[in-house]
């Protein structure tokens, strides 16, 4: 602590320092919307009286800039997409809040012409409109961000490209739930921010950042928007109805919202799972195989409910409060394992499982202030929940057993951050701590089969503290830099056998740049950045899990963080992107095979690998429009460098390389036709090829196609109501292998994802929520789910 409070004296000596050297002819302000909201990225540029150019800057996150200049008689030019070009004389050093008015007309016909949104690089991330584009009437959030440039779908989760699952924002608040991106509606959303290389304000094991920001209405008063839609399982015939209604209530510069959201899922899976493990023997070599098929049926059914209000003061300051609460009730898992083997013969067994969840609290609360040219940021987050699992396990054969499995989780979470922002030469100096403080209770056990009982407490500090610099370097270009300290300290507590008590610190800097330049109409960028992964809190467990008779899992309270630098680069021209990335990692953090014992039983324990495993990522992307026709198509791949070396008697030496190498392809092809009268047809086709993913390997090709129809009625489009049928020929299949050497395993997954959804949405005066908290301890939160 002592070494934090040290380097944060020394960043404010730094910023002060820099603060008087800034120069008095430097010309600044504050670019805000009609409702005083903050525009990021508009284009400001210095004119002379004559209109000659003399240099530019673009607004930062907060709608601040600066410009230095040397003229006594100037005029500042303000151009944003949606919004009219504005005009402003220079009589001073400090220009104030510029407020920019929206371009009706430009929307109207960009609504009449279909047009795709527009997209801008800047610097470590990509600007895209949603308002008045063909993507603002793409039904959920989530069906509207696999279009939208520098995203796509994987299987059943959003990624970034070449970056993996990213961290989302909703008006500047961390989304927790990803299922609120199901209930977020296209319509609501002006634009989508994403971050490819972010700095050093956020947390060291964020990748890629997603950044959403909702539509400003206009006026005073009540609205509400209802949302209800029905889920039919063509495969089963399972119906999963949900529900969401929004409320908000305007009052001169107080906003009131609340949500209530009922849903319910059904997830019906078939996995054929063979097995062949080889281990020395008095005979020889011993080859035990197995071949399982496995029916396993998740149902969940759950009530969301939020509350909170936003409090603009002035143009200059706003705060603001929000609590969630997440009720899941009615929650089973009910699974069927079916083995041959060369062993016993047969192995049948049934798992029925049921979670509860007595709690689940999340809280925010912020401020947004300036004072003067000081820009600040302060949000305290809040977390609380609690989770048992009870598993009842019958084994039929080859013996008649019953075990019982239980375990409880209960997990708590404070965190706050500080962003303080000042314009310093050419840009903007940023500086600010992050501190996290985590605590975790879990403890589980089972009957009636050898192994122990846990109970165990984590207790996890992180405090942190950034700097970093952007500026406008005119013809040079736009750099930004930054370097983020992290100190954590990490208590592993058991409370059945002190032998395994565990305290460690460590300490780490994470440095990040980006350099970016329009060359003509190509917009480019370079970065580099070091990021880290820390395991999950349920993977920080010794606690063995039963899966079936002949497979076990592990956690290991000593895992060490996985490090990774990777270099990017980005280049826009017109519609089309290019974006590719090399990454190293090392300690990487994965799932490897070990013996249990002699009798075939293996156990998947998690594990860092000693090796440094390396990874390309190259990816395409096209966004034209012709006519009716909206395209949105992303080609793309991803090759890994690993090898391995395992156990494997049946070696000379008793060892054995497997090797990592073969790219695997993505092809994204969305297809939108906009028609007269709010009439919208979707054809869309999501394609993965075979290759290599870390340590394992896919096997099959996999494909979903889908197709939408679309129909809006009344005064902007206010009920909609939309049809989609995905997975038409059901090949959204994944064959897995994991080779090992003594261990090969093939898992096939059938996911029933052929589904015919069908929903309805009105909206009536709706009014923005203007919450603007960015919510503090984003990677903690994450870590602290029992989610793989």
């Amino acid at each position: 602590m002592k070494r934090m409070i040290k380097m944060t004296a020394v960043m404010a000596a730094v910023m002060m320092s820099l603060t008087v050297q800034a120069k008095t002819q430097d010309v600044g302000g504050r670019v805000i919307d009609a409702k005083g909201d903050p525009l990021p990225f508009v284009s400001v540029a210095l004119l002379t009286a004559d209109s000659t150019y003399i240099q530019g800057a673009t607004s930062d996150v907060n709608g601040c800039f600066q410009i230095k200049t040397t003229e006594t008689c100037c005029i500042l030019r303000f151009s944003y997409i949606g919004y009219k070009t504005q005009y402003v004389d220079v009589n001073g050093s400090e220009i104030g809040a510029v407020q920019m008015e929206p371009d009706q007309t430009m929307l109207s016909e960009i609504t009449v012409k279909g047009q795709m949104p527009k997209t801008k690089l800047t610097g470590n991330s990509m600007l895209t409109t949603i308002q008045g584009t063909v993507l603002g009437l793409s039904g959920t959030a989530m069906e509207m961000l696999t279009k939208v440039p520098g995203m796509m779908m994987k299987g059943d989760d959003l990624e970034v490209l070449g970056k993996g699952t990213p961290v989302f924002y909703i008006n500047g608040r961390k989304m927790r739930d990803k299922d609120e991106l199901k209930r977020l509606r296209s319509e609501e959303i002006q634009s989508v921010e994403v971050i490819t290389n972010p700095g050093a304000e956020y947390d060291a094991t964020i990748s890629a950042v997603v950044r959403i920001k909702t539509v400003r209405r206009e006026g005073t008063g009540f609205g509400f928007d209802l949302m209800a839609a029905n889920n039919q399982d063509l495969a089963f015939g399972f119906s999963d109805p949900s529900s969401t209604l929004n409320l908000r209530y305007r009052h001169n510069n107080l906003d009131l919202f609340g949500m209530v959201n009922y849903w319910t899922w059904d997830s019906p899976n078939d996995l054929h799972i063979t097995q062949s493990t080889f281990l020395k023997a008095d005979e020889g070599i011993r080859n035990i195989l197995q071949d399982s098929h496995a029916r396993n049926d998740w149902h969940g059914e759950g009530l969301n409910y939020n509350l909170g209000f936003n409090w603009q003061i002035n143009d200059k300051h706003s705060l603001g409060a929000r609590v969630e609460r997440h009720d899941q009730f009615n929650t089973y898992n009910d699974m069927w394992v079916d083995t041959e083997n060369n062993l016993t013969g047969r192995d049948l067994s049934h798992q029925d499982g049921h979670t509860y969840y007595p709690y689940n609290w999340q809280s925010n609360a912020y401020y947004n202030g300036q004072v003067g040219k000081l820009n600040i940021d302060l949000n305290v987050d809040f977390l609380t929940d609690k989770e048992n699992d009870d598993d009842q396990i019958d084994v039929y054969l080859p013996e008649t057993q019953t075990m019982q499995q239980n375990s409880h989780t209960w997990s708590r979470l404070w965190a706050t951050k500080l962003v303080l922002s000042y314009p310093v030469w050419k840009g903007q100096l940023q500086a600010g701590t992050e501190m996290s403080f985590v605590k975790r209770q879990s403890s589980s056990s089972i009957t009636n089969y050898p192994l122990p009982s846990t109970d165990t407490d984590v207790k996890e500090n992180n405090v942190a503290a950034f700097v970093a610099y952007n500026a406008n370097l005119e013809k040079y270009g736009t750099i930004s830099a930054g370097l983020r300290y992290e100190h954590v300290g990490f208590d592993y507590i058991d409370n059945l056998d002190a032998e395994n008590n565990m305290t460690r610190y460590q300490d780490e800097f994470f440095p990040s740049v980006t350099w970016s330049k329009q060359f003509g109409p190509i917009q480019t960028s370079l970065g580099y950045t070091m990021k880290t992964v820390r395991p999950r809190y349920s993977s920080l467990n010794d606690h063995i899990y039963y899966l079936n008779s002949y497979t076990l899992s592990q956690g290991d309270s000593k895992l060490k963080n996985a490090i990774m630098q990777e270099v990017s680069i980005n280049a826009r021209w017109k519609w089309i992107n290019l974006f590719a990335a090399y990454e190293r990692r090392d300690n990487t953090i994965t799932q490897v095979p070990m013996v249990y014992n002699n009798e075939g039983v293996m156990l998947m324990k998690q594990a860092n690998l000693s090796d440094p495993v390396r990874n390309l990522a190259i990816f395409l992307s096209a966004n034209p429009t012709w006519g009716v026709y909206s395209p949105s198509w992303t080609i793309g791949g991803q090759k890994f460098w690993n090898t391995m070396t395992y156990d494997d008697p049946r070696s000379d030496t008793g060892k054995t390389d497997v090797t990592f190498t073969k790219p695997i392809f993505f092809f994204d092809l969305n297809n939108t036709f906009r028609f007269k009268h709010s009439w919208q047809l979707e054809a869309n086709a999501n394609i993965q090829t075979k290759g290599d993913v870390l340590n394992f390997r896919i096997l099959s090709p996999s494909y979903n196609l889908g197709f939408v129809v679309q129909k809006c009625w009344l005064k902007n489009d206010a009920l909609c109501l939309r049809a989609s049928i995905s997975d038409v020929f059901q090949r959204s299949v994944q064959d897995m292998a994991h080779d090992c050497g003594f261990f090969y395993t093939v898992q096939k997954t059938r996911s029933r994802s052929h589904r015919l959804d069908i929903s309805i949405r009105y909206t009536f005066n709706a009014q923005k929520s203007k919450y603007k908290g960015t919510g503090a301890g984003k990677a903690e939160q994450e870590r602290m789910s029992n989610n793989n």
